[in-house]
Formats: C-alpha cells, sequence, structure tokens
C-alpha cells in the first residue's frame, strides 16, 4: 500500500488541474475542429481523473 501514499496533496492538485483542463478547455476546441467525438472522450476522462484523484487522496489521508 506504499503506492497510496504517493497521493499527496501537490500529485492531487495536479490531477484536478488536469481534469479541468480536459473536462472544461480541451472539448471546445475540438468542437471547433469537428472532433465531436472525440470531445466527449476528453470530457470523460477529465471527470474520471477528478473523481480518481480526489479518491485516490481521501485513501491516502486515512490509510496507515
Amino acid at each position: 500500500m506504499k503506492l497510496i501514499h504517493l497521493f499527496n496533496k501537490y500529485f492531487f492538485i495536479l490531477m484536478i488541474v488536469q481534469g479541468i483542463f480536459l473536462t472544461f478547455i480541451d472539448p471546445k476546441k475540438f468542437k471547433r475542429d469537428k472532433l465531436r467525438k472525440t470531445a466527449l472522450k476528453s470530457k470523460l476522462i477529465g471527470i474520471f481523473f477528478i473523481v480518481f484523484s480526489t479518491a485516490m487522496y481521501i485513501f491516502s489521508i486515512y490509510s496507515f
């Protein structure tokens, strides 16, 4: 379980910023370039990053 301790607050912030970028900024550019499927995939991956990093950060705080 040493892998969970890699999720400190700095890594958490990095993952959240990356998730926000993938969720809100990239899809606009993809839609302008008429890449609707890629925009949807970008949103889903961004949401996954946000949820996964939040869960892993919570696990790292409450783990031994």
